[in-house]
């Protein structure tokens, strides 16, 4: 196994940077993208990468974003990857590319907690290709949220700031050769209510839309290793049995050629 790291930079001079996991012989055939969530500055040296919280990332190939936010101020715990995200956005998806070509691998999992996994939501939709978005309290609309103002208000004037797109309105573009694992720890109330209950409810009747409560006692914040190794399992598994059933039905529906 070797890692990797380097970094995009932005015309205006922000830094995303990233960590590339690029195992010999991956045992898993999905390319993983992790977003990291709210990450405190004063506990943290950037860059900040999610943590690793299933036993398969060694032989899995991974891709770890930083967000520039960080790079930027000690102010803000929390850019929703939006900063630079103009020019970000499309070489993240040309790395997702190249990677997947690369080891010939069959889809990518677009991995996030709270603002990770907002951006994850958002990029599994406009990526290319079979997606999974595997994520934590996802937020909605961000602009709602209280540390909005605190986090993201004070550096809304900086050029290249994306727009925050509410994801309701993102999901108008859900397609078939996607697929959404949503989880929600029990005492995480409001997310559940102002968030994932929108994101659910525009992908009302979807087969390709799953939602889990965690019975695990806590709030918003990280779940357990435990918890996210069997939510991650069980995702992979009911993602690839719809794969397999759509696939199915496209076979069906072409004719015959004699």
């Amino acid at each position: 196994m070797s890692t990797r790291r380097d970094r995009f930079i932005h015309r205006a001079g922000y830094r995303l940077e990233y960590l590339v996991n690029e195992p010999e012989e991956p045992a898993d055939p999905y390319l993983h993208v992790l977003f990291h969530g709210f990450s405190a500055i004063e506990r943290h040296v950037p860059p900040v990468f999610a943590r690793k919280q299933w036993r398969g990332w060694q032989d899995a190939v991974c891709l770890f974003l930083s967000d520039p936010i960080h790079f930027v101020t000690p102010d803000s715990g929390c850019g929703w990857f939006l900063l630079g995200e103009d020019e970000f956005r499309p070489r993240i998806f040309e790395l997702q590319q190249e990677l997947l070509a690369r080891f010939g691998l069959r889809g990518t999992v677009w991995h996030g907690l709270s603002s990770g996994g907002y951006a994850a939501l958002r990029y599994c939709v406009r990526s290319e290709g079979e997606g999974l978005a595997f994520v934590v309290s996802p937020h909605n609309d961000p602009v709602i949220l209280p540390q909005w103002h605190r986090e993201a208000v004070p550096y809304l004037g900086l050029p290249g700031w994306g727009s925050p797109e509410v994801t309701t309105s993102v999901l108008e573009h859900w397609s078939g050769d996607k697929y959404l694992h949503a989880m929600l720890s029990e005492k995480d109330s409001y997310f559940g209510l102002k968030h994932l209950k929108p994101i659910m409810a525009a992908l009302d009747g979807q087969p390709n839309v799953r939602a889990r409560i965690l019975r695990d006692g806590r709030g918003h914040g990280f779940i357990s290793d435990a918890d996210y190794e069997t939510q991650l399992a069980e995702a992979k598994h009911d993602w690839e049995a719809h794969r397999g059933i759509a696939a199915s039905e496209r076979n069906s529906a072409c004719p015959t050629s004699r």
